[in-house]
């Protein structure tokens, strides 16, 4: 079903608004030490900025979900087990933030929030994942292109953790690059005719 083009314009609108928002929120956080040291987590735990970490993940968690959501909902995809794992990762990276992780102080808790970060990106690219099969067999060319771009969200994101270590680049990349991956994936949508 095509959408309409009232349907287009508040989508775009809403699309625009949701990246700008977590763009701005991430960039903010992610950069109030040097990015080139120190993760987010490490900025919310050593320098006494935790609460506002955990609003960041909070905050752009849902934002997120809910744009990707939109995207679901937008090409009539249902399948249950992509929402649950989209839920999940929204849960995840606000446990990921909650929890401490100061391994000098907690060596327990800083292994949960490892655990917990790493739940976060598998269950949120697992997600994305299954949508990516779905749009597979509803149109190869917006396929394609949602492949490749989400492959360089997730692989960049890895080339930077090797290259750089355990900094904020990579999260800052990963965020960044996911925020123009979703923006992007809504205006492909809009080319797309699914039928119900």
């Amino acid at each position: 079903m095509k959408p309409n083009k009232r349907d287009l314009i508040v989508g775009g609108v809403l699309a625009i608004v949701i990246t700008i928002s977590v763009i701005a929120h991430t960039l903010w956080f992610g950069t109030i030490e040097n990015p080139f040291n120190y993760t987010f987590s490490m900025i919310g735990n050593r320098f006494d900025q935790m609460t506002e970490f955990i609003i960041w993940g909070a905050s752009t968690g849902f934002l997120l979900a809910f744009f990707i959501l939109y995207l679901y909902r937008k090409a009539s995809y249902k399948n249950k087990k992509s929402k649950r794992l989209l839920i999940y990762s929204n849960i995840f990276l606000v446990l990921t933030c909650a929890t401490p992780a100061v391994k000098e102080i907690n060596a327990f808790t800083h292994s949960l929030h490892t655990l917990f970060a790493i739940l976060f990106g598998v269950s949120l690219s697992g997600s994305l994942f299954f949508f990516n099969k779905f749009l597979k067999s509803k149109n190869e060319k917006i396929y394609s292109k949602s492949a490749l771009f989400l492959n360089v969200v997730i692989f960049g994101s890895l080339v930077l953790l090797v290259i750089f270590g355990n900094s904020g680049i990579f999260e800052l990349f990963f965020f960044l690059a996911l925020s123009a991956f979703l923006l992007a994936l809504n205006r492909w949508l809009d080319y797309l005719n699914i039928k119900d």
